[in-house]
């Protein structure tokens, strides 16, 4: 049966620490006087405490008080204080070489994937650390030994993390190291692949790094085969930058291009309220307007139309730039040029009330012969997160929606829209400002996050001829 999901141990396979929490603690004894060392006797009572601990039965804060009990230290403030220096500790984790590299390109093969992690700490500190290795948004779901009350070798807590991900055994795989851990995956009826494994661990498949396991032959299965890249230009391909004088200048140009002979801030005043009136009708109805409609119609309908209508282009541009000045991100034309070279066939979708200045930024910074298809919400009249838009642009190019890809930086209206036209793969930029305006939801999940364009090439490697 073939793979879907990959779940990854976590410790040691995905991140590590410069020093276990064992001999950071021991250290820290030898170097307070204490041997540093904890009986043989102790070492069932020690196991046992480490069960409980990671079945969330007792926190960590009281797992280390109690192992320093047995490491000799009696005094109830000295070991507190212990405890909290070592628990500290544990937040000083490192991805391991290649980790967020490996995980983007077994997601961009279609896999879904999830943690199963035995921890003596909280999920909130655990997802912390997944953080601070960069590999948090790629992963799909967290079994944690804490919040589950079961922790490996056990089988609850891997069928608990095939339930939760909607799985049977036979579709999914397991990454680790530990031989018992692996074996407890296998027990389940899982795939196991082995990664800075143990000397005697047993597995299905070895990978010697975490790159390797792009080359692990149950990896290799692609349920999307990427053809197509359609991107967002607003906050995605360009961003707008505060230029104070351009706004300016714009806004005077725009007053003196209709001839307004009212104050300039009664005149915008009434612009903006009128503009806002039909944000917020376009974004439910999901219908935008032409340039013509939007000045005759919405923005000045109290200007002769045979006036206003054909001054709508300029109008816009004006309009546009009274919110300051456009430019690409600095990495753009260079992910653009290499995407096209590695085979994709390339497009844009964007809500936009412009028909032109798209084109004309394309043209201007040469990367117009890099687009198959530019499908602009104000010359097809519909808005993201409508579908058709979507199913629009992938006919244009040619390509079925599911080998298609978007990149876009609003996490509820881009995930929305191509989760709903079937798109093979879902990209956000992450981009402040709008996650600022339109904060994501638990419904929608995108399958990457990228925080820059030249991130796309990590996920979308060269397109072999003929595929």
């Amino acid at each position: 049966m073939t793979i879907k999901g990959i779940f990854f141990d976590a410790a040691d396979v995905l991140y590590a620490r410069k020093e276990p929490a064992v001999k950071y603690a021991e250290r820290l004894l030898r170097e307070l006087g204490y041997p540093g060392v904890m009986a043989p006797a102790d070492a069932e009572r020690r196991k046992a405490l480490s069960s409980q601990a990671k079945g969330g039965h007792i926190s960590a804060e009281s797992y280390w008080d109690e192992l320093l009990k047995m490491y000799g230290v009696a005094p109830a403030n000295e070991r507190a204080a212990l405890s909290e220096k070592i628990v500290a500790q544990s937040d000083t984790v490192y991805g391991l070489p290649d980790v967020r590299e490996a995980l983007q390109a077994l997601k961009a093969r279609g896999f879904t994937l999830s943690i199963i992690t035995d921890t003596i700490h909280p999920m909130a500190r655990k997802m912390r650390w997944l953080e601070q290795v960069g590999v948090a948004e790629l992963v799909d779901y967290v079994a944690c030994s804490t919040e589950l009350g079961a922790h490996k070798p056990d089988p609850a807590i891997y069928l608990a993390a095939l339930r939760q991900v909607g799985l049977t055994a036979e579709e999914a795989a397991f990454v680790g190291h530990d031989t018992a851990e692996l074996a407890g995956a296998r027990a389940v009826g899982m795939k196991t692949v082995a990664v800075f494994y143990d000397a005697d661990a047993q597995a299905d498949y070895y990978a010697e790094s975490l790159a390797g396991l792009l080359n692990v032959p149950i990896f290799k299965n692609v349920t999307h085969e990427i053809e197509a890249i359609f991107l967002d230009v607003g906050n995605t391909l360009r961003i707008v930058l505060d230029d104070p004088p351009f706004r300016a200048q714009a806004r005077t140009d725009l007053m003196a291009l209709v001839g307004a002979q009212e104050a300039e801030e009664v005149f915008f005043a009434r612009l903006e309220a009128r503009w806002n009136a039909y944000r917020k009708a376009s974004k439910q109805s999901l219908v935008e307007a032409s340039e013509r409609e939007l000045w005759t119609v919405h923005l000045l309908p109290d200007y002769p139309a045979e006036q206003i209508g054909p001054l709508a282009g300029r109008l816009t541009r004006l309009w546009r730039d009274h919110d300051g000045r456009r430019v690409p991100r600095p990495d753009v034309k260079a992910t653009i040029i290499e995407l096209h070279h590695r085979g994709y066939r390339l497009g844009i979708i964007a809500n936009t009330i412009t028909e032109t200045e798209i084109p004309d930024w394309m043209a201007a910074d040469g990367v117009t012969e890099y687009f198959d298809a530019v499908v602009l919400s104000s010359k097809v009249g519909m808005r993201k997160p409508d579908p058709r838009i979507y199913w629009e642009a992938a006919q244009r190019i040619g390509v079925e929606p599911a080998r298609c890809a978007y990149v876009g930086d609003n996490m509820v209206r881009d995930v929305e829209g191509t989760r709903a036209a079937g798109f093979g793969v879902m990209i956000i930029l992450y981009e402040p400002a709008t996650v600022a305006k339109e904060p994501p939801t638990v419904e929608h999940k995108p399958d990457f996050i990228i925080r820059a364009c030249s991130e796309l090439l990590a996920i979308f490697p060269g397109r072999s001829h003929g595929a």
